[in-house]
């Protein structure tokens, strides 16, 4: 990997506005370069790329006839804001949540709703429990869960524990679950993890060093757990299946292409058209 492409890596999935929003220059775009050793106009310039990305994958959903109707059928007010806590399957910068937000600027326009990426590369489920409360202070309309893949990484070989047991991912779903049912009054839509290429992963350049890798039995496991638990499940597993060489994955094993994000986009919007109705 160059370091060219192991900064564009950095810009797509890490967003120190999200982490170091309370410094000075939290918000700034020079600042931001300036932790990634970049140059501003060359930071905001891989930013476009990624940009451009997102819009073309949903101008390209914009022309399917049922994808419209249903971003149109959909009860959400004027000014309504929708929320999403999870991992770098949705910090991504051409991320699914992205896509349905420029979406909705192409069909709703008018209606002016804002979407509020709250995910954070690298969480699991545990620091859920952190996210969960900034996530019901902003009292949103709707609000997205989609977590569980970290849960699955394993550090140092296989002959190591996943970062969390399944015992303690039940325990934490449970524990955001009922927070979610107390402390805020809008719907949530939980996704499940898919899955993971253990070949693409092992041999990527930016895991090698961390020594990390992903169980899909336990991925499935954390899936299981979501569609047990939670009230509005949408499950995405069968539309992510044989991922050893898929297109629908990044050339890293773990993250998803735009293909996959755009393939995530159609069938969230899809089911929750079924969901809020």
């Amino acid at each position: 990997m160059s370091i060219k492409e192991k900064l564009q890596r950095q810009v797509q999935f890490f967003h120190p506005e999200k982490k170091y929003s309370f410094l000075r220059g939290g918000f700034s775009s020079s600042a931001h370069a300036a932790l990634f050793g970049l140059r501003e106009q060359f930071y905001n310039s891989m930013k476009e790329t990624f940009s451009n990305r997102v819009n073309d994958a949903a101008k390209e959903l914009c022309a399917d006839s049922d994808y419209v109707r249903a971003i149109k059928c959909l009860p959400l007010k004027t000014q309504a804001k929708i929320v999403v806590l999870g991992d770098s399957l949705t910090d991504d910068s051409q991320s699914w949540f992205s896509i349905i937000e420029r979406s909705f600027a192409i069909i709703r326009p008018e209606d002016n709703i804002r979407f509020i990426n709250l995910a954070v590369s690298g969480d699991t489920t545990t620091q859920l429990l952190g996210s969960v409360i900034p996530a019901a202070q902003l009292k949103a309309d709707l609000y997205f869960s989609f977590s569980g893949t970290n849960d699955a990484r394993i550090q140092g070989g296989s002959r190591y524990k996943p970062c969390t047991s399944i015992d303690e991912v039940e325990r934490n779903l449970a524990s955001v679950i009922d927070f979610s049912k107390h402390q805020t009054h809008a719907p949530w839509v939980w996704l499940t993890p898919v899955g993971v290429d253990p070949a693409r992963v092992e041999k990527h350049d930016f895991f090698k060093p961390l020594m990390a890798s992903w169980c899909n039995v336990h991925i499935n496991k954390v899936a299981d757990i979501v569609n047990r638990k939670a009230e509005n499940v949408i499950d995405l597993r069968s539309h992510f299946t044989d991922l050893d060489n898929s297109h629908l994955l990044d050339n890293d094993g773990l993250h998803w292409s735009i293909d996959g994000h755009q393939l995530a986009a159609k069938i969230i919007i899809a089911q929750l058209v079924n969901i809020l109705s």
